[in-house]
């Protein structure tokens, strides 16, 4: 279960560029029927583990935008996430860390990025203070850079990466996710490239996976691919994802400021 901690390795650096590996990792299904995707509560929640992530692959597979929030715990740093993607090349990100706040938006036409001063102070010095809560268009060849990795947020991606790397899965129950029911499959971890968790999959209509839970840290090891660098790592908290299909307009901020670099 490398899906928390995939989701929150990419990072606002002082150059405005979120850098890191992808997702998460899977099983091979074959395309789904309607009748599978929409299937009943009761048939899901009575299906094995292996089936119910399956499902869950399935749906994500058929899904062209997302949003996803939750707080983690990364390297002892806690962190506040909130993103919406939109698209191979529209993705909203807001960040919440000990060191200030911080928005990126991207579209085809730019990338864009506001932080407070906290954060350009810890990250970018007091050449950097100039930017302090104000929209600004980072350059191209910045743009690019972080373009090119908007692919590990592809909900294609996240269904491959939904079943690798698993310890024994079990099925505990059900519950309620943001007035939905759910059933949840546990993760044990244990094994090299898991670590323990939870999955809550939707049991009323495509069965998405709302909301995902990391309670231990990743083992070092595994098969190494676009969801497990192999190293390892200790993100733990929760993420809860929801509006598939729907996600919230992601439009360009009026009057950025352009900048050159912000690299120190």
């Amino acid at each position: 279960m490398t899906w928390l901690a995939s989701l929150a390795r990419p990072r606002l650096r002082a150059a405005a560029l979120l850098t890191g590996p992808a997702v998460v990792a899977g099983l091979a299904c074959s395309s789904p029927s309607i009748a599978r995707t929409a299937r009943g509560a009761a048939g899901l929640a009575s299906e094995s583990p292996a089936q119910i992530i399956g499902a869950a692959q399935r749906a994500l597979r058929s899904a062209h935008g997302y949003v996803v929030a939750g707080r983690i715990t990364q390297s002892r740093q806690k962190l506040g996430l909130r993103l919406a993607y939109g698209g191979p090349t529209r993705l909203e990100i807001q960040l919440t860390q000990r060191t200030g706040t911080v928005a990126v938006i991207v579209l085809p036409g730019g990338l864009f990025v506001r932080a407070n001063r906290a954060y350009w102070r810890a990250h970018g010095g007091t050449s950097t203070l100039r930017f302090a809560n104000r929209w600004i268009k980072l350059p191209a060849h910045d743009s690019a850079a972080f373009t090119r990795q908007l692919g590990h947020f592809n909900p294609r991606t996240l269904a491959t990466c939904l079943g690798e790397n698993h310890g024994p899965l079990t099925r505990t129950g059900t519950a309620v996710v943001n007035g939905r029911r759910v059933v949840v499959v546990r993760d044990a971890g244990g094994v090299p490239g898991s670590n323990p968790g939870t999955y809550d999959v939707a049991l009323q209509g495509p069965a998405y996976p709302l909301r995902v839970t990391a309670t231990g840290p990743t083992r070092r090891g595994g098969r190494v691919s676009v969801c497990n660098d192999g190293r390892g790592g200790n993100t733990e908290g929760t993420l809860t994802l929801s509006r598939f299909n729907h996600p919230p307009a992601i439009t360009a901020p009026t009057h950025p400021l352009s900048v050159g670099s912000t690299a120190p």
